[in-house]
């Protein structure tokens, strides 16, 4: 397995470059071809008939999104030259709002990367939840990168989260490629799942024997049970052992209760200070 097609999001926000950057570096370590997408926002076709001032300026708006959309062409092109990729590569401009084009595209990618989002009303140049929506609409990996300057993708410290759920073995899965190439691995558990709680195969030391399997040697650090919320315990193990990465399953509790409740998926989308790759 490898990744042959990585989808990168390409917009206004201030991460943009780094994360171009970022995805050209990846791209050009698995020989991968990367698509740069830019939504419009504006899905072609919503903006119809009608002479009053309000359809006008709707078409003027429509305008100035589509024109600011193709220029990010020659930027995306700047950005692979800055990060010194020898790499094929390709920027497309879809008017649609931003989570159906990102489906759309993503089926058809090994990988997406996408900006982080910060809670729900902060920030109003990127749609908060869009990164959910292309894990669970596309059913691919997706990479979600910080605002600040990221480390590389690929080759340093890797850090999965196990819990010995259906949703971590995707994660991990889809990750090898990564974790093949990563200079470390660690994998976090928590309690009982250091043992095989959760079935045969399912324990923290059947995880690290597939591992071995593939060449892998992946270390152990246990998070000791307690109050502390799962994504809490989480993000200060993978600074306490200084992760480049964090590979995760994305919600591995009902939909409902992690709306409701926050849960380790959405604070793990919102929070980590390091890229996250997450699966469904």
């Amino acid at each position: 397995m490898t990744y042959k097609t990585i989808l990168v999001e390409v917009g206004t926000d201030p991460g943009c470059r780094d994360r171009v950057r970022a995805a050209a570096a990846l791209a050009a370590r698995f020989g991968a071809h990367l698509a740069g997408l830019t939504p419009t926002g504006i899905r072609l076709g919503a903006v119809r008939g009608g002479i009053d001032d309000a359809t006008h300026l709707a078409e003027l708006e429509r305008d100035r999104l589509r024109n600011q959309a193709f220029s990010f062409g020659g930027m995306m092109r700047d950005m692979v030259a800055e990060a010194g990729a020898d790499i094929s590569f390709s920027h497309d401009v879809i008017e649609d709002e931003a989570g159906r084009a990102f489906v759309l595209r993503g089926k058809s990618a090994d990988l997406v990367v996408m900006a982080q989002r910060p809670p729900y009303g902060v920030a109003p140049l990127l749609v908060t939840d869009l990164p959910e929506q292309v894990l669970l609409g596309t059913g691919r990996p997706v990479i979600i990168v910080p605002q600040l300057p990221p480390p590389p993708l690929h080759g340093g410290h890797l850090v999965v989260a196990w819990d010995g759920g259906r949703e971590a073995a995707r994660a991990v899965a889809d990750a090898l490629p990564l974790l093949l190439h990563a200079r470390h691995v660690t994998v976090v558990a928590a309690g009982d799942v250091s043992t095989a709680a959760h079935g045969d195969g399912a324990g923290l030391g059947a995880l690290r024997t597939w591992l071995l399997r593939h060449g892998i040697v992946a270390g152990h650090h246990a998070v000791p049970p307690g109050h502390e919320p799962p994504a809490d315990a989480i993000l200060a193990a993978v600074e306490v052992v200084r992760a480049d990465m964090l590979v995760a399953g994305c919600y591995g509790h009902s939909r409902v209760r992690e709306l409701v409740m926050g849960g380790t998926t959405r604070s793990l989308l919102h929070r980590a200070p390091l890229p996250v790759m997450m699966s469904h």
